[in-house]
């Protein structure tokens, strides 16, 4: 088949793409400080931020609200246990159901990691002015309400 014969796709237009890469450098530049500092992976701090958002939740519920797999979770989950970042409990009114929380120690790290990833925020919408900042925000959430 003649390669003519097809509209080329420009990558550098296409905003899946567009997106993607910017999500990935983006990522990169928060997680440097999660990853170097205290060796956890993304989803490791998405589980650690989710569970300070939230006090307690189930691994299920961690899935739905991070949008990851639940083999990832629940890697994250072991790691997190493994190093004394969380505890899990046996939910009281459903017991086989398991409710996952912060531990002191959890807690300790995500305060250290929060203001580090808050100031790479600030870096990163520093090229935006405040009304962009907004305009940004806004467009996500159109965006995420869209793709529901």
């Amino acid at each position: 088949m003649n390669k003519k014969s097809f509209e080329t796709l420009d990558l550098h237009l296409f905003f899946p793409y567009r997106l993607s890469v910017v999500q990935q450098r983006v990522s990169k530049a928060v997680s440097q400080h999660y990853d170097d500092n205290f060796d956890l992976k993304r989803i490791e701090w998405q589980v650690l931020a989710t569970l300070a958002m939230v006090d307690s939740i189930s691994a299920r519920d961690i899935c739905e609200f991070t949008h990851a797999a639940k083999m990832q979770v629940s890697r994250a989950i072991a790691h997190l246990k493994k190093n004394h970042l969380l505890i899990q409990k046996v939910n009281d009114v459903d017991h086989r159901a398991t409710q996952l929380s912060l531990t002191d120690e959890g807690w300790k790290i995500y305060r250290k990691i929060v203001p580090m990833v808050k100031t790479e925020e600030q870096k990163i919408l520093a090229h935006l002015s405040v009304a962009e900042q907004r305009q940004l925000l806004k467009i996500l959430t159109r965006l995420e309400h869209a793709l529901d």
